[in-house]
């Protein structure tokens, strides 16, 4: 069930796993004829040790750090830690005081007079408007007025960039390109907005229609779109970023700054309303965006500083005209699934795949046959709408945090926090433990190899339990779904709409690409920047595991570039093993290999944790690499044949009417010598500036060696387009006449 919580499940898992690492190490330390000689404890000892090991962890746990609290119980646990005096922490314990005389109850504090008073109309206008829940999965009317806008103002900008009169170009022909930024912390945020101020300055931004992010390619987004940086122009946020994170969100600065005026009314106000809110509970992940927001969201010009910037909802005052791509930013829910809910997503049956009865009831099928125990559900959070594609619900970005009954709110309470969001978007230390232990593999190949092996097999053996253990709980904000019971999409989860609050946390934890909200938008061209974590493969390896067979069934993907140019083999997986699962799967098995195509370019740039220091002649190899790869999809190939840019000839290349993914990972340029991007963890709380200013220079960099390639993906893709277009029209007029 959704609704239960993970830390129940914590005991039942913790003995079988004690259990299962205990047998391993007997049957591994101690050879025939040499067993232990102390008495190896019963089932029931061992039970027993372990219920009050258990016992004593859960006393010592720290609830604030598990689960959401009340704000006053937060006050009263941070309130009790006992510092050691030789840490000389004076400074630390008096800031610490003064903020918690804010987040107080009492009268005076900031509490009292954000939440005590009525909210300003002229700063949240939401409060005058009801909201409903929108069923459906189509996109809203703000966002369907939105793409005719931005089809005007790129009409002239895509003729441009292309090198065509403006008058060959019809909007209807131009390609939807979309750009979608990878996670990895400070280090994704650099390389988006990079990225962005290549596309900014060679006019290929002017012909982007969305912009998605995951984790911190969404704090690159905030940062453009919020206007916190003085203007909407990449430059400038990457110039913000840069003096802003070069001290650490954890620094004695952003203590000042939440309890001094005037930074800590705008700081603090989505934080307390939060806790002031139906769940009246914050979390870990609430403060962690609050602090982190405290540095990225923060101008440098207090003069400047305004809480509206700070509302989702009002970055559609950059877009709304279509001067600016759409952002999309997304988030995960993870759906436990009870052991009698044999339910499944429903398919979409599009102009692009329509399964027939038979087929649709094979893929059912299938999928019932390999049911996990647990879901993800992708959100997504447009400045017009919040909602889940696989649920068919969705309200306004201005309602989200309000409680909701039979899809209509309870009260006009003031818009959820930009700043709270931030936080869950890059959650990723609420992930399962599954996935705590896939992005630390690396790292720990530096163990003897014994030790190393048996933290696998142990991970492998309780792989299903680890996955639904999250020891950090995500931000729980209340669930605008309940009570719509029958109303949600075919195999939406069966307890959905009777519970309280939904969950949500970083995306990366399936996928590091958002491309699920693309997909459903229709996209011609994905541009992927990656700059994810230090395992650089590690989300492939998801993307074939959870993500590449739901595409592939639940979008019908046969545009998905396929081909001999992919990688022949899965990673990690034999070639003989890659042969039988094509054989056996073919849909999924072409979706999986689709979404290995980055990994034949990261293999070049791959570091193993523990190798020896990187030669001079391996840094010139760095240096080669590609920034640039495209693949183009179809629906006319056998799969015999490339889906390479590369190895495609121009008219083959025109014939081509798939999804054209350009991948630009974060690799070394040339043009920034001796500086490996790699070598910023995606963990980094601060980054100096000049290391800042590299990964910048570096992303503009690659982004702009492959300009040449997407002009000719983008020309291919318009040339076809028209000829559809025109074919369409003369068999109109041919119909009309006869």
């Amino acid at each position: 069930m959704i609704s239960k919580e993970y830390s129940i499940l914590f005991p039942e898992i913790r003995r079988r796993m004690y259990f299962k690492s205990h047998n391993w190490l007997l049957a591994r330390c101690y050879r025939p004829g040499c067993a232990p000689k102390t008495p190896i404890p019963s089932k029931e000892d061992s039970k027993e040790e372990s219920n009050n090991t258990l016992s004593s962890w859960n006393n010592a746990r720290l609830d604030f750090l598990t689960t959401s609290l009340p704000i006053n119980n937060i006050s009263q646990i941070l309130s009790s830690w006992t510092w050691s005096p030789s840490l000389h922490l004076t400074g630390l314990q008096d800031k610490l005081s003064a903020l918690f005389l804010e987040l107080g109850l009492g009268p005076g504090s900031l509490y009292s007079e954000i939440i005590k008073e009525n909210p300003d109309i002229l700063i949240h206008p939401e409060c005058e408007w009801d909201a409903e829940v929108r069923l459906g999965d189509d996109l809203c009317l703000s966002e369907q007025a939105f793409l005719r806008e931005r089809k005007r103002k790129m009409r002239k900008a895509f003729a441009e960039f292309i090198g065509v009169p403006i008058n060959e170009v019809h909007e209807d022909d131009i390609p939807i390109v979309a750009i979608a930024g990878s996670g990895g912390g400070f280090r994704a945020m650099l390389n988006t907005i990079g990225s962005l101020s290549a596309c900014n300055s060679t006019r290929l931004l002017d012909c982007v229609t969305y912009t998605a992010g995951i984790s911190g390619s969404c704090w690159a987004l905030g940062t453009i779109y919020s206007g916190v940086a003085g203007s909407t122009n990449p430059v400038d946020a990457g110039q913000h970023v840069k003096d802003r994170i070069k001290l650490s969100y954890l620094d004695m600065a952003t203590l000042e700054a939440l309890v001094t005026p005037p930074t800590n009314k705008y700081l603090l106000s989505g934080f307390l309303r939060k806790a002031a809110g139906e769940a009246s509970s914050v979390s870990l992940v609430d403060l962690y965006g609050t602090f982190v927001s405290s540095r990225i969201f923060v101008p440098s010009n207090m003069d400047k500083l305004d809480i509206r910037q700070m509302s989702l909802y009002r970055f559609r005052e950059k877009v709304d005209d279509g001067s600016l791509p759409l952002p999309i930013f997304t988030a995960l829910q993870h759906v436990i699934i009870s052991p009698d809910d044999k339910t499944t997503i429903g398919f979409r049956k599009t102009s692009e795949s329509r399964p027939t009865k038979n087929s649709l009831q094979k893929i059912i099928a299938n999928q019932l046959e390999t049911l996990t125990p647990s879901r993800w559900l992708w959100y997504e959070f447009t400045p017009y709408e919040v909602g889940c594609d696989e649920l068919g619900a969705w309200i306004p970005s201005w309602a989200l945090g309000r409680p909701f009954i039979n899809g209509k709110n309870l009260d006009r309470r003031p818009e959820m926090s930009f700043m709270i969001l931030s936080g869950i978007f890059a959650s990723a230390f609420c992930a399962s433990l599954k996935h705590y232990f896939a992005e630390i593999r690396p790292a720990l190949r530096v163990l003897p190899n014994q030790l190393y092996q048996w933290l696998e097999d142990i991970i492998t053996e309780n792989e299903k339990d680890l996955g639904l253990i999250h020891p950090v709980l995500p931000s729980k904000v209340p669930n605008f779904m309940k009570g719509l019971t029958g109303l949600l999409r075919t195999g939406s989860p069966e307890d959905i709409t009777t519970a309280d609050t939904l969950g949500f946390f970083d995306a990366g934890a399936e996928l590091n690409i958002p491309y699920y909200p693309l997909l459903r938008r229709n996209v011609d061209c994905v541009i992927a920047l990656d700059a994810s974590a230090d395992s650089q493969d590690l989300w492939f390896k998801r993307a074939e595991a959870h993500g590449a067979s739901e595409l592939a069934v639940k979008r019908g993907l046969r545009t998905w570039p396929r081909g001999t140019g992919w990688p022949t083999r899965l990673s990690g997986v034999s070639q003989k093993d890659t042969e039988e699962i094509i054989a056996k799967n073919p849909e999924t098995a072409n979706a999986a290999l689709a979404q290995q195509q980055e990994a034949e370019v990261l293999q070049q740039t791959e570091r193993k944790f523990g190798e020896d220091a990187i030669t001079s002649s391996s840094k010139s190899s760095l240096k080669q690499q590609s920034s640039c790869e495209v693949w183009i999809g179809t629906t006319r190939t056998n799969g015999s044949e490339s889906s390479r840019l590369d190895d495609l000839e121009e008219e083959d290349l025109y014939q081509r009417d798939g999804i054209g993914i350009v991948y630009i990972p974060l690799v070394p340029n040339i043009k920034i010598p001796d500086f490996d991007p790699s070598s910023i963890s995606t963990w980094r709380r601060e980054v100096l500036p000049n290391e800042s200013q590299n990964l910048l220079d570096t992303a503009e960099a690659n982004m702009t060696e492959g300009i040449p390639k997407i002009k000719k993906v983008l020309k291919a893709m318009w040339k076809r387009k028209r000829a559809e277009r025109t074919t369409r029209e003369q068999k109109g007029m041919n119909r009309f006449t006869a």
